[in-house]
């Protein structure tokens, strides 16, 4: 993990790089989000902003007691997203990450919430760079945190409903930077992740921003390098109920 003063500047950077974008395609397609348009893609990003500054600020533990924000006009959403992460970040900042609040996931504390933002805003931001037309990569050590966040928290709190055991293991292994990861399964639909070089029933090989776009999806397997299953390669990649 990173200090949450660098997923503090990740948010603003990526936050930033999101609305330049997505104000040059705010009527396009986001092909990885489809059906969406560029309109329901800053829509989504204001709601998440705005949820998990109520959650931090309000010091949420019951989330029944969230309340939810009202959409505001098209022509307003540009002008009400960059308001709101100046808010989020402000809120963020201004508390001990320590601090409890409720999260979906087995970590209940503001740093989980300031990964998960950084993280979040990093690959919609990539959503919306291409809407834009524009050829980007996410940087790599970033890139790297995001796959180690990806398979210690979205394999475990964020399994595709329906989903059974996991059909063999699975090495990832960053190319460009630092970062190796064994997922092994159980009987059950959980996992066991552990970080190191060893050998899996399939191996997934490629640089950290495209191993991390390929885990959500937002590129295809193909563009990844498999060595061993491509069945539990796939099975691995389509396992999380993520967009």
């Amino acid at each position: 993990m990173m200090p949450t003063s660098d997923y503090l500047a990740i948010l603003r950077r990526e936050g930033d790089a999101f609305a330049r974008s997505i104000e040059k395609a705010l009527n396009s397609p986001i092909a990885s989000c489809d059906p969406w348009v560029g309109t329901d893609l800053l829509w989504h990003m204001i709601e998440v902003h705005y949820s998990w500054k109520f959650i931090v600020e309000t010091h949420l533990m019951n989330p029944d007691d969230y309340v939810q924000r009202s959409k505001p006009a098209d022509k307003d959403l540009l002008s009400e997203y960059r308001a709101g992460l100046n808010e989020l970040i402000g809120v963020l900042s201004a508390l001990d990450p320590a601090r409890s609040c409720w999260t979906w996931a087995g970590v209940h504390d503001v740093a989980w919430v300031i990964r998960r933002m950084a993280h979040e805003t990093a690959v919609h931001a990539w959503d919306a760079h291409c809407a834009a037309g524009v050829i980007a990569e996410i940087d790599a050590e970033l890139a790297s945190d995001g796959i180690d966040e990806y398979v210690h928290v979205m394999l475990v709190s964020n399994t595709r409903e329906g989903e059974g055991p996991l059909s063999g293991s699975v090495h990832i292994h960053c190319t460009d930077v630092d970062g190796e990861w064994l997922i092994v399964p159980t009987e059950t639909a959980e996992v066991i992740v552990t970080r190191e070089h060893a050998k899996g029933d399939c191996a997934i090989r490629g640089s950290a921003s495209q191993l991390l776009l390929g885990l959500w999806r937002r590129i295809l397997m193909s563009s990844l390098e498999v060595i061993g299953s491509t069945d539990v390669a796939a099975q691995f990649l389509k396992r999380t109920a993520n967009n």
